[in-house]
């Protein structure tokens, strides 16, 4: 089985941050007569870095003889390889976007996910697909 992941600097970056946050918020939290907007953005900050950490930690398509298992930090599905009906390739501001169609709904995963072109290019063989691109 293959396992394709986000980015490890991202994920590696988006914990970084988090350890910032979370140190601003300890010394305000310290600090006698600290702005309560200033700690409130902190905890703001704290929050969105913590769940953006999970969620890039716990996402990934997994790769295997039968087919696939999407994860996602609520849910883990399986499918496949006769249940992918179709991938569709876009490209916008955020990066490029592969969506696959299946029988029971879309798998997606971006250019922030390590070797996607990799991965993209071995569903479509193990699916017997073409790709399409939409602009």
């Amino acid at each position: 089985a293959r396992i394709y992941k986000t980015r490890l600097p991202l994920r590696i970056a988006v914990a970084t941050a988090l350890t910032f946050w979370f140190g601003v918020l300890v010394v305000l939290l310290g600090v006698p007569g600290a702005e309560p907007r200033a700690v409130l953005g902190a905890t703001l900050f704290v929050a969105f870095f913590a769940v953006f950490s999970v969620v890039s930690g716990r996402t990934s398509i997994t790769v295997t003889n039968d087919g696939i298992v999407a994860a996602t930090p609520f849910s883990r599905r399986p499918v496949r390889w006769d249940e992918i009906r179709q991938i569709v390739v876009q490209d916008g501001l955020g990066g490029r976007v592969y969506a696959v169609f299946t029988r029971r709904g879309r798998v997606q995963f971006t250019s922030l996910f390590a070797r996607p072109r990799e991965l993209f290019e071995l569903l479509l063989e193990r699916a017997e697909l073409s790709p399409q691109r939409l602009r």
